[in-house]
């Protein structure tokens, strides 16, 4: 079903939502613009880079649509679990006269709340996988939003066909990374926004619907209305115990692989070599030594009684270490956690006034949160994708935070760690170059990627036969 185009300028829709929805915190020019580009597209992608406030220009884009648009009355935001009470949040926050709930219970109550006339209904990706068109009735909603959009990047998946099948007369999604693996990601999520949208675009025909029905901004776009990002890489030397540790299987790296490459196994134990490596760079285990966790005390002991520091790491493991040895008062949040005891460890975080360390693993922190209270961010070790890293740096350069942020990344001197940075920083212009013109980009390291960090490319580091079938 089309619906009458919108011909107002941005000027015009900022003056009507300041009259209707008295908002109660200025927004800046760039966010006017999200909420105009919205509010004007029946299909529409905000690919907005993460920090730079995709949820406040949906919320007072959607609540000017209700009150301005007869056929706009039902909406239904789709996010991940963890994020389903911050919309809640974020609607109370900007629009409180707008009800908004948040889809809760068993199948039996999820089903009534389908059918409740409330203007706005947040639920998970879960629950629309789970319930679909069985129980929830057509022509429910005017308005279907995916926050965080390319959690429906494999077309084929049963969640992403749920998304697809609900129906609505306007469909917006929401993601900072729509391309994190290869341009089929952004076909599905075209293909939400616009049934019309075919598989298996040619090139030229996929970067044009991306320029129709996209509107992106980078930090670099809006520089001169966000505070700066001081970023720092740190290079370490590892202890004694740990340099004995790294070394050692180091030089056996060959023996393993010569044995892994009879059963077939290469790419399995290239991986498993590196991750061992990268593990033995944050903490010895037997010798309680890490060169890493005594840079980050440093940091606390000189970052002043103000601060509140995110401590990144993609191991659950090593966060746990930390927590052990840590003296100041800090919180964990790890993927393990329920959903209450996270919401709990990001309020401790954010409001109470003794100094605060919130030590989160990358998974689980890199998504929808938001942390502008942080004054210092630490990367203790690298994620294989540059996209999940600065998505974690994005939870706390915010549009609302008016000092600048401190993001320091360890750097373990004369180990892999070397290398996989090289590696990641030609992938974060990759895929700067992504989200402007349809290319690809590896969700992880390639087997050639992990051959280069592991230096088996150099002719004659590996045994006879190896080679070939790498």
């Amino acid at each position: 079903m089309e619906v009458s185009p919108i011909s107002l300028d941005i000027q015009q829709i900022r003056r009507r939502a300041e009259e209707k929805l008295h908002v109660p915190a200025l927004l800046h020019d760039y966010q006017w613009e999200g909420v105009a580009f919205l509010y004007k597209s029946q299909s529409g992608l905000l690919a907005d880079e993460m920090g730079l406030g995709k949820t406040v220009q949906t919320v007072v884009a959607l609540a000017l649509l209700m009150y301005t648009q007869k056929d706009v009355n039902r909406a239904i935001i789709v996010a991940p679990t963890s994020l389903t009470t911050n919309w809640v949040d974020e609607f109370e926050k900007w629009t409180p006269s707008l009800t908004v709930r948040r889809v809760e219970g068993n199948a039996q109550n999820r089903e009534a709340f389908y059918l409740l006339p409330i203007p706005v209904l947040v639920a998970s990706y879960e629950q629309i996988r789970l319930d679909g068109l069985d129980r929830i009735p057509s022509n429910t909603f005017d308005i279907v939003i995916l926050d965080e959009a390319q959690r429906v990047k494999n077309r084929a998946s049963t969640t992403s066909l749920a998304c697809r099948l609900l129906p609505r007369t306007r469909a917006w999604a929401l993601s900072a990374t729509p391309l994190e693996n290869n341009e089929s990601d952004t076909e599905s999520i075209l293909g939400f926004l616009n049934p019309s949208v075919g598989q298996f675009l040619s090139r030229p025909a996929l970067d044009e619907k991306l320029k129709s029905m996209m509107l992106r901004r980078k930090k670099s776009d809006v520089r001169g209305e966000l505070p700066p990002v001081i970023l720092q890489d740190l290079r370490i030397d590892l202890s004694l115990q740990q340099r004995n540790k790294y070394d050692d299987l180091w030089f056996r790296r060959t023996e393993i692989i010569r044995y892994s490459a009879s059963s077939g196994n290469i790419a399995s134990a290239l991986l498993g070599i590196i991750t061992r490596l990268k593990v033995i760079c944050n903490f010895d285990k037997s010798s309680d030594t890490s060169s890493k966790c005594d840079a980050l005390v440093d940091i606390l002991d000189q970052s002043g009684s103000s601060a509140r520091i995110l401590v990144f790491s993609q191991f659950v493991e090593t966060l746990h270490w930390i927590s052990e040895r840590m003296e100041l008062p800090h919180n964990l949040l790890t993927g393990s956690m329920s959903l209450a005891e996270r919401q709990k460890s990001i309020n401790i975080f954010k409001n109470n006034p003794a100094p605060r360390v919130l030590l989160v693993s990358l998974r689980a922190g890199g998504v929808g949160l938001n942390l502008e209270e942080a004054t210092h961010v630490v990367l203790f070790d690298r994620w294989w994708n540059p996209a999940v890293e600065i998505q974690a740096i994005f939870r706390a350069h915010r549009f609302q935070r008016k000092e600048p942020l401190h993001v320091i990344r360890f750097l373990v001197f004369d180990t892999i760690e070397e290398r996989i940075a090289e590696i990641l920083d030609q992938k974060e212009q990759l895929f700067d170059d992504v989200v402007e013109s349809v290319e690809t980009m590896s969700r992880s390291f390639s087997q050639q990627e992990m051959m280069r960090i592991l230096q088996f490319t150099e002719k004659g580091v590996l045994p006879t036969g190896v080679e070939k079938s790498l």
